[in-house]
């Protein structure tokens, strides 16, 4: 027998409509999926099991519509049915989720840090960058307190045809992504720009065997950078770190120093995340 729902549970999960900007009905979004995800967010750690009947209540819909739900998420491993009461709970992909999860957010901590005490040496900006969609996407950045700094907005694009950041997250992309980019065009932004198929990928072969990146000029003008790769435990490309900041500073500091000092960091941030377990 189902057990009593109290009143304010039920009101809890009452869905306001969703409507788009111009407060007509959102089209955009599909009903199934949000009453399965709201139907997931019944749980909690008071209510760890629930029947058919307890679900469709809570939720206010028919019985055979919560049951379509309820087997499509246990067949999924959302959810599982507990063999002595029949009711559900939820399964182990919430685990899986949740580890994973915890996973992304252990990378950003040690990355952060990481960039953190690169900036500390090498007294200039560091920014970190990720492949999405045939560009790169800044999603974290630490300024250097200099009279003249570089400087990026999260979430800002940079092509990944040009420039050390760019050239760092195309470098380890398959042959198939790295035509894929190419066949977009390669487009000049500064005299210094690569536009030429055959030059860019001898720079990227070049990218590869020596595992950094340079761009003096390419992507904007006054600008250099140095940019290395971040990889997962399984060799898979995470992020790609850059040093940012005026191109005779960086030719005054050196080259080497700062592919050597950034390769280093990277090298012990990738050891810190093949640890997390």
């Amino acid at each position: 027998m189902d057990n009593k729902i109290p009143k304010e549970k039920v009101q809890r999960w009452s869905r306001p409509q969703m409507k788009d900007q111009e407060g007509g009905e959102d089209k955009t979004l599909i009903n199934s999926i949000i009453r399965a995800i709201e139907l997931l967010n019944l749980y909690d750690k008071d209510t760890k099991a629930l029947g058919i009947t307890e679900l469709a209540k809570l939720m206010g819909l028919h019985k055979s519509s919560v049951h379509r739900i309820v087997k499509t998420l246990e067949y999924m491993g959302w959810l599982e049915q507990d063999p002595v009461t029949s009711k559900y709970k939820l399964g182990m992909k919430i685990m899986d989720v949740g580890s994973t999860l915890l996973k992304i957010y252990d990378h950003h901590d040690i990355i952060n840090q990481g960039m953190r005490e690169l900036m500390l040496q090498v007294h200039e900006t560091i920014v970190l960058s990720t492949y999405t969609d045939l560009c790169g996407i800044c999603v974290d950045v630490i300024e250097a307190e200099n009279h003249i700094t570089y400087t990026s907005k999260l979430g800002h694009k940079t092509p990944v045809c040009s420039g050390a950041t760019g050239k760092t997250l195309l470098a380890w992309q398959s042959e198939e992504e790295i035509q894929r980019v190419i066949s977009c065009g390669l487009r000049r932004y500064t005299p210094n720009t690569i536009t030429d198929e055959g030059a860019l990928r001898r720079d990227l072969q070049k990218i590869r065997s020596r595992g950094y990146a340079l761009s003096f000029e390419e992507t904007d003008p006054g600008v250099g950078a140095v940019g290395a790769p971040i990889f997962d435990g399984q060799g898979r490309l995470l992020y790609g770190i850059s040093i940012v900041g005026p191109v005779e500073r960086l030719r005054e500091k050196g080259v080497g120093f700062l592919a050597e000092t950034l390769m280093e960091k990277c090298r012990d941030i990738m050891d810190k995340i093949a640890k997390i377990p």
